[in-house]
């Protein structure tokens, strides 16, 4: 789970598509979309707050099964287990899906580098918040603390409002504990809490504040 935010100038290098790549990432586009169903359901029913009990009846359970199909995608390491035998369809990687895939195959130095190739030549799109998501998530998982906070920071920062927000500030939160910030990071759970109390961002942070007890 770990993020970095350099910016390199590099050419354009030339990714090799497999059947299998673009089988998994039809599939991970498929299951990135649901995630963003499903954080825009929760926003929902947190803002109409006199419909909680009407959306919680009618989605619950749709919620529930869903939600135990992404969990797989909150870190890396998941990613990188990841298979599908689906049948692949034709399409072009960009430098964003190239990078989901090196991941999904370890390569994570090559993710890197398709990712701030993305970041710094793409025009600003439904992915960008994304990518600097992975960025986070990548060099929170080598062990670049500080450059992983800087990316959960940009998302959060150029991006306040996007679905992944939650998620990042837990990551946040974890990184403040590596760090030995135990009173930080409480507070991060904290504000988490109650800032998207039905988020699965907000479970997490009960459970690592019940630990820390």
């Amino acid at each position: 789970m770990r993020y970095l935010f350099l910016l390199f100038s590099i050419c354009p290098f030339v990714f090799s598509q497999s059947d299998d790549d673009k089988a998994f990432v039809d599939l991970y586009l498929k299951i990135q979309a649901l995630e963003k169903e499903i954080a825009v359901l929760r926003n929902e029913v947190e803002i109409l707050e006199t419909q909680v009990n009407f959306y919680q009846d009618q989605n619950s359970a749709l919620i529930d099964e869903l939600d135990s199909r992404l969990i797989s995608l909150m870190s890396v390491e998941d990613l990188k287990s990841f298979r599908t035998d689906e049948e692949p369809q034709s399409q072009t990687l960009n430098s964003y899906e190239q990078a989901i895939v090196l991941i999904q195959k370890g390569k994570l130095d090559e993710a890197l580098t398709a990712l701030n190739v993305y970041v710094q030549n793409a025009e600003d799109s439904d992915e960008t918040p994304l990518a600097y998501f992975w960025l986070g998530e990548i060099n929170f998982s080598n062990g670049d603390l500080a450059v992983a906070t800087q990316n959960f920071n940009t998302l959060i920062g150029l991006y306040p409002a996007h679905w992944r927000v939650p998620l990042a500030k837990y990551k946040l939160g974890i990184i403040y504990l590596e760090q030995g910030n135990k009173g930080r990071a409480i507070a991060q759970f904290e504000e988490i809490i109650k800032d998207y109390p039905e988020s699965s961002a907000a479970k997490a942070s009960r459970d690592s504040l019940s630990s820390l007890e």
